[in-house]
C-alpha cells in the first residue's frame, strides 16, 4: 500500500519513467531484431517517438513540482527576502498565466486535429497531442500551489503552517 502511496504521491516521476522505460525497450529490441534478424517491427518508431513524448512533458511537469528546472537567481540574490518573495510570486503568477494558455492551445490543437490519425498505427492522434494538455495542466497546478504557498508566505503566514 505504501508503494501505491508513493506512486500516486509522484505520479509524473512514475510515469515519465514508464514512458521512458517503453521507448528505451522498443528501441533496443528493434535494433536486436534488425541488427540479427534482418528484420524490425514496423510500428516501433511511432510508439518510440509517443512515449517519448510523453514522457517529455509529463517529465516536465514533475521536474517542475521538485523545482529541478534550471533556474537563474543571480540578480534575485541582490535582493532583500521580502523582495525575493514578491519576484517569486510574480513568476508563479506568470507561470499560472503562460501555462494555462498553453493549455488552452493545446485543447484548441486537439480540436483541430480530431479526425487525424497516426500513419503507422492508424490510432486517433489525440492520444499523443493530449500530452501537452495533460503535462501543461499538471505544471498549471503545481504553479498554483506554488503562487498559493509564496502569496501565503508573503502575507504573513509562518513556513510552519504551509505544511
Amino acid at each position: 500500500m505504501d508503494l501505491l502511496k508513493k506512486g500516486l504521491k509522484d505520479f509524473e516521476i512514475v510515469a515519465s519513467a514508464a514512458f521512458i522505460c517503453v521507448t528505451v525497450l522498443v528501441v533496443i529490441l528493434n535494433v536486436i531484431l534488425r541488427y540479427f534478424f534482418k528484420g524490425g517491427l514496423f510500428w516501433a518508431e511511432e510508439v518510440a517517438t509517443c512515449s517519448f513524448i510523453w514522457s517529455i512533458f509529463i517529465g516536465a511537469a514533475g521536474a517542475y513540482r521538485y523545482n529541478m528546472h534550471i533556474g537563474i537567481d543571480l540578480v534575485t540574490k541582490l535582493f532583500p527576502e521580502k523582495v525575493r518573495e514578491a519576484i517569486a510570486m510574480v513568476i508563479n503568477f506568470l507561470m499560472v498565466a503562460i501555462n494555462a494558455y498553453i493549455v488552452y492551445l493545446s485543447v484548441l490543437l486537439i480540436m483541430a486535429n480530431k479526425m487525424k490519425r497516426t500513419p503507422v498505427l492508424d490510432i486517433p492522434a489525440i492520444y499523443v497531442n493530449s500530452a501537452i494538455t495533460i503535462g501543461f495542466g499538471l505544471t498549471t497546478i503545481h504553479a498554483v500551489i506554488f503562487l498559493y504557498k509564496e502569496g501565503r508566505l508573503f502575507f504573513g503566514a509562518s513556513a510552519k503552517e504551509l505544511v
